[in-house]
């Protein structure tokens, strides 16, 4: 199957599968789909254990390996953005026993805001499904005594650099929000880097920041306990059953969604009957199982909206779509290549 090729420039990356994916429908089937998988599949994933997408993953292996009958196992090679994983994925050998989950910022992102990159995530790799999107709120520190999103703004608008935001890396969806309302709405937060979300969210917890970026799942029941207050929810267009009662981002008076999504995909060149045949997999034992959907995906907050489960289409469509976005918010608040 061709890679989703798209040249360097940003802007050109809106051709993203459109014409390589088009091309892949006329390829044959292979007759190597029918014996898939004859041996252990590794499923590379650049996210630490414990987190979201590292769950996500492994509740998909699960399902797989009892699905296919061979050994989904999942390979955590964490650091560079997501670019380690990335490249041992992307150099593998295209024939479906090599696969990796990737979120939105290492596609998409990484390429505009890594000036030299080992691989390229949209010529490298081809997309399998998409998962959906991760619920993740805004959340502040009780001592602040605000009660909402306006409330926190004004607030820091008031106090320049006096307002402290736990962040995780340029490529994280915590950073571009600071950045973003430093140049759209004028509000400058003090920008604490952590090495991990994780780390962020001790932090915040610990009352080391006042302000942090957290998942849905991971912060659920600190939100309950009074640890934080929530502000906006991020990432899906709906609430999140498990804060209820945090706004959305709309709701919130947010007119950008900075939110994270995940999928599957495999090297470019893994033939079509393979990528096929994963994907109605997980789109029938994950995606359309609705006890699957309610331990794997929506107990760690990832909500399975379109498109996810559909085809690798419409997941390249979504990608096409995300490139374009985060180009524009990447020029909006003038990140440089590094």
């Amino acid at each position: 199957m061709p890679a989703l090729h798209c040249p360097k420039r940003p802007s050109a990356r809106t051709l993203l599968g459109v014409t390589a994916l088009g091309t892949a429908l006329l390829l044959p089937l292979t007759a190597s789909a029918q014996d898939y998988p004859a041996k252990p599949v590794r499923l590379l994933i650049g996210a630490a254990q414990g987190g979201p997408q590292d769950a996500l993953l492994r509740g998909t292996a699960l399902l797989l390996t009892q699905a296919l009958g061979q050994t989904f196992m999942v390979e955590n090679r964490v650091g560079a953005d997501g670019i380690i994983a990335g490249e041992a994925c992307a150099r593998a050998t295209p024939d479906g026993y090599t696969l990796c989950s990737n979120d939105n910022w290492a596609i998409s992102l990484n390429p505009l805001v890594h000036q030299k990159m080992p691989y390229d995530p949209l010529r490298d790799l081809v997309p399998v499904v998409h998962f959906g999107y991760l619920s993740a709120a805004i959340v502040a520190s009780p001592s602040l005594q605000v009660r909402s999103m306006a409330e926190l703004l004004e607030l820091a608008r008031a106090k320049p650099g006096a307002v402290s935001w736990g962040s995780y890396g340029t490529s994280s969806a915590s950073n571009l929000y600071i950045e973003w309302l430093r140049k759209s709405r004028g509000v400058n937060f003090l920008n604490v880097p952590y090495k991990s979300a994780a780390l962020a969210y001790t932090a915040m917890l610990g009352g080391e920041v006042q302000v942090s970026y957290i998942a849905a799942g991971i912060g659920a029941s600190a939100l309950r306990a009074g640890k934080f207050a929530g502000m906006a929810m991020v990432g899906p267009d709906t609430r999140s059953t498990l804060m209820p009662d945090v706004p959305t981002w709309k709701e919130a008076g947010l007119d950008f969604n900075i939110g994270t999504w995940f999928g599957l995909f495999a090297p470019a060149g893994t033939p079509r009957a393979i990528v096929d045949r994963l994907n109605a997999t997980i789109s029938r034992e994950l995606i359309n199982n609705p006890a699957a959907r309610d331990r794997y995906l929506a107990s760690v907050g990832v909500a399975a909206e379109a498109p996810a489960g559909a085809s690798p289409e419409a997941f390249a469509t979504l990608i096409q779509r995300e490139n374009d976005k985060l180009a524009a918010l990447v020029k909006t608040i003038g990140i440089k290549p590094e």
